[in-house]
């Protein structure tokens, strides 16, 4: 995750794919309306860097002057762009999130609508976050 103090290190950077190859420079960060952090990052790709593709950057990390993301390089370049007016609206963001196999923004991740699902199999995490809670329970809508 690019944490809020982080986001100026990557506007310009280079995007590495997850094999390590260039992509493109990032040409426009859109942070997250919860913390402020990285959320999206709009990438000039293409011979001429005309395409716009709009990438998450959840679980990208930064390398100096390389920001690296966990996808290919096809299918970043095959991604939606950004619309009319720089601005990311909900309904983009989630037609890149499902461009990427990810589930939309403001659904539960968890198959019990708990954000840390599956991220303490062994129960040793914070109270709260451990995978069994809510289980026999049904599901939130």
């Amino acid at each position: 995750m690019i944490s809020k103090s982080d986001i100026h290190q990557i506007e310009s950077a280079t995007v590495r794919d997850r094999e390590g190859a260039t992509v493109g420079k990032v040409t426009q960060v859109f942070p997250s309306d919860e913390d402020g952090s990285a959320a999206y990052v709009s990438v000039a790709t293409g011979l001429l860097g005309r395409h716009h593709a709009l990438v998450p950057v959840e679980d990208a990390t930064l390398d100096g002057g390389d920001l690296h993301v966990g996808y290919t390089k096809d299918a970043i370049k095959g991604a939606p762009s950004i619309g009319p007016g720089n601005t990311l609206s909900p309904a983009e963001a989630n037609a890149v999130r499902k461009h990427f196999g990810l589930s939309p923004v403001g659904k539960a991740t968890g198959d019990m609508g708990d954000r840390d699902e599956n991220l303490d199999q062994a129960g040793t995490g914070l109270p709260g976050t451990d995978d069994t809670e809510g289980a026999g329970t049904t599901p939130p809508a």
